[in-house]
């Protein structure tokens, strides 16, 4: 069966890149004070800001958290966040247009963002590929994925410290996307697998959280302050569309709401750690 979310961005990408001047591809590094890494979890709002200068598969937002943490600070951004990245991508081309993400570290970086790993747990396989078919895989068969990621995840960091050895890291987790039951706008989704899809992804932010914490680098939880925001809340406080995407076209992706609420917790933060005054 075709993944519905793969569907969707095929067709964003289809539709946009007549749009795409040429010579838009190219992300040379650009020593930027700041640079975001990542994937569509800090890359996109879906259809909505989509930003036509960089490379249109990774539908990278004018309205991102990262450009946003960046209004907020001051800071100049290079933004090489990418939906569908996986943590190979920060070190490897993702696609013969899109460079190693790391490409844009160096010793004048004062800031990282990084928000990786879903895709690593195939947290979108198992949520549209069982969760809203058959019903989800086992705590333990999922479980197991999203811990293989811890030590792929530990290396990443040390990299970020070496290249950008002058750096402060901050890692954000993944908010609430459902609590304990489903809604209209879930489409049927069984309460029993709302409850488990956001237990998965409290797993995820547990592994996250203890490599961050073990690599010098600032985690931010996202969970508590977004519990009212998830993708069975009003329309218009959401912070994830639901599988029903109405804003977006890109369910369980942030909303501009949600990439707003991340970054004002990410920016709050690095102020109330000092972080960049070191």
């Amino acid at each position: 069966m075709t993944n519905p979310l793969r569907a969707v961005l095929a067709a964003l990408i289809v539709s946009a890149s007549a749009l795409l001047p040429a010579g838009a591809l190219a992300e040379p590094a650009s020593g930027a004070a700041y640079v975001a890494l990542g994937d569509s979890g800090a890359a996109t709002t879906g259809a909505a800001d989509l930003d036509l200068a960089a490379p249109l598969r990774c539908l990278r937002s004018t309205a991102n958290a990262p450009k946003l943490v960046a209004r907020s600070l001051g800071l100049t951004l290079d933004d090489r966040t990418c939906s569908a990245a996986e943590i190979a991508h920060l070190s490897q081309r993702q696609a013969p247009d899109i460079a190693p993400q790391f490409d844009a570290l160096g010793p004048a970086t004062r800031l990282v963002t990084l928000h990786i790993g879903a895709n690593d747990a195939d947290m979108t396989g198992y949520i549209l590929g069982h969760c809203h078919l058959t019903g989800c895989p086992s705590e333990s068969e999922w479980g197991a994925r999203i811990d293989a990621i811890a030590p792929s995840y530990a290396a990443a960091l040390d990299d970020i410290a070496r290249r950008a050895p002058n750096a402060v890291i901050v890692v954000d987790g993944w908010p609430t996307y459902l609590t304990d039951r489903g809604c209209p706008a879930m489409a049927g989704l069984r309460d029993a697998d709302a409850a488990h899809i956001q237990s998965a992804f409290e797993r995820l932010n547990t592994v996250v959280a203890r490599e961050a914490v073990a690599h010098g680098a600032l985690y931010v939880d996202t969970v508590a302050a977004s519990r009212a925001f998830g993708m069975c809340a009003d329309p218009s406080v959401r912070w994830f569309d639901p599988i029903l995407a109405d804003r977006t076209l890109l369910p369980y992706h942030p909303t501009p709401a949600g990439q707003r609420g991340v970054a004002d917790l990410i920016v709050a933060a690095i102020e109330s750690n000092n972080a960049l005054a070191r």
